[in-house]
């Protein structure tokens, strides 16, 4: 069956992951996007691939991509009148995957 990963990578990790997946023979579509809870840049890379295919795409994206600890805004956390930071994990890669029932090429 044929899939679709939608993956939202941290922009810090994308150029290396779309060169990973460039060097394994993995085309993708990559588009500018902004997380919506801390407002920052990322990327989303769309992925056409055969269910067989899938782990290795996964597995690529685990060794290319990583989270990291940044500190979230005290406005967004709802708390003003709180001075101390609040540490949230953001970052490496969210991947949905979608089976999908045709594609068309024109």
């Amino acid at each position: 069956m044929s899939l679709l990963l939608v993956a939202i990578v941290h922009d810090t990790d994308a150029d290396r992951v779309v060169d990973a997946l460039r060097r394994a023979g993995r085309s993708s579509t990559r588009v500018p996007s902004f997380g919506g809870f801390l407002g920052t840049a990322n990327t989303t890379l769309l992925i056409g691939a055969e269910e067989q295919d899938e782990q290795a795409i996964v597995d690529i994206f685990r060794r290319e991509s990583s989270g990291r600890e940044v500190e979230a805004p005290l406005v967004m956390l709802e708390r003003l009148r709180d001075a101390s930071p609040r540490m949230v994990n953001y970052g490496g890669a969210t991947i949905f995957v979608v089976d999908l029932r045709r594609v068309i090429r024109i």
